[in-house]
């Protein structure tokens, strides 16, 4: 792929990543599921360019949803967990061993989610962390087993895009665009 054609698709991407951002907004109920998709307009660029593009982008889109995008929740989300993760699942899954490779996630992912929680309850003081914190420890215990099991259908579909991608999407379509 020429270096002109990089620059476009990572742009197209971090592009595309913004204005998912920008629905934050105006889509009631989709805290979790913007930020998600606009994490996965990163995985064409990591696998059409390169992992160090994909952080740069990554990085780019981080800093302009902070900026301007309107549900600051939502760009905390994406920094610190959603936008992430597709460039750290793609060095989690270089591993061999796939029970490894799974335990690796699933404390990867507890470790961002633990981040992303305190920071929403002490350093930013978003609504509604604070009474979720007070509330009695089998309460918080049954909510992050359930978050892990969210976690877990989250990585086996974000699977199933890339192989789509790799597969169906990109011969017929990335390399006809960007030769």
């Amino acid at each position: 792929m020429k270096k002109t054609s990089r620059v476009a698709l990572g742009g197209m991407m971090a592009a595309l990543s913004i204005v998912v951002m920008m629905l934050t907004g105006v889509v009631p109920m989709a805290e979790f599921a913007l930020p998600a998709i606009a994490g996965l307009f990163l995985v064409p660029i990591v696998v059409e360019i390169g992992w160090g593009a994909a952080w740069l982008t990554y990085g780019a889109v981080s800093i302009l949803s902070i900026l301007i995008a309107p549900n600051k929740e939502c760009a905390l989300y994406y920094i610190l967990f959603l936008g992430c993760y597709p460039l750290i699942k793609s060095l989690l899954e270089t591993r061999k061993n796939r029970v490894l490779e799974w335990v690796l996630k699933i404390v990867v992912f507890n470790i961002l989610a633990g981040i992303t929680v305190a920071l929403a309850v002490w350093l930013f003081q978003f609504p509604g962390y604070e009474e979720i914190m007070q509330e009695s420890g089998w309460i918080l215990a049954a909510g992050w087993v359930m978050l892990n099991a969210v976690f877990i259908v989250y990585d086996i579909a974000m699977t199933r895009l890339i192989s789509g991608y790799i597969q169906w999407f990109r011969p017929k379509y990335i390399w006809k665009i960007f030769k």
